[in-house]
């Protein structure tokens, strides 16, 4: 019997986990603040290359294109910078040594894989390596609880929460009770079972 009712749990779980849509996350038309971080490619370890870049990103997000800002520290060192489709030099403090590179995204729940070069001549240093943007976009599709006059929206996990329209939303929820309703019935079995046996 207990079989059964594992074979049960397994096949519910399947079903929903199949059957539901996955939709992705589509961010709203509007300008976003979000947090990121640099690590090694194929990894949730942030790379050393993570301290050359300043945190938030600014994202502006029109018709589905997301369209990235960075400031990279110690640019000078900073020889090559290349996510895919290229970046382009939006301001530079040479006094600060920073700059501020833009570049487009399609998706930002993947991570952007990025070519870097460092050159630090005073410590004979020149190293290419590739790291992957890791954006903590909101899954959300945008609400107008944030949004500003300016259509500026800031998007941090701790920040204010907004209702989330998404279908795939429900998932968690339906295996949840899918989990609960199996349990619940093999121990009914089970418990049906040692009350018969006495």
């Amino acid at each position: 019997m207990k079989k059964i009712m594992m074979l049960v749990m397994l096949v519910t779980m399947v079903i929903f986990n199949l059957a539901l849509p996955h939709a992705s996350a589509q961010l709203a038309d509007g300008t976003y603040s979000m947090k990121y971080q640099v690590n090694k490619p194929d990894s949730s370890s942030a790379s050393i290359a993570n301290d050359y870049f300043l945190k938030p990103a600014k994202v502006t997000v029109k018709d589905g294109t997301a369209t990235v800002q960075i400031t990279l520290k110690n640019s000078a060192w900073i020889t090559k910078f290349q996510p895919p489709g290229g970046a382009a030099i939006v301001s530079e403090d040479k006094a600060a040594d920073t700059r501020v590179v833009q570049f487009t995204v399609k998706d930002l729940a993947k991570p952007v894989v990025t070519s870097m070069k460092i050159d630090i001549d005073d410590i004979n240093y020149h190293h290419e390596y590739s790291v992957s943007l890791v954006f903590d976009a909101p899954a959300t599709t945008g609400s107008s609880a944030t949004t500003a006059t300016n259509n500026t929206k800031t998007s941090t996990a701790s920040e204010s929460q907004v209702p989330n329209p998404q279908t795939s939303d429900a998932t968690p929820y339906l295996l949840l009770v899918a989990f609960a309703g199996s349990a619940f019935l093999l121990y009914r079995t089970k418990y049906k079972t040692k009350m018969e046996g006495q």
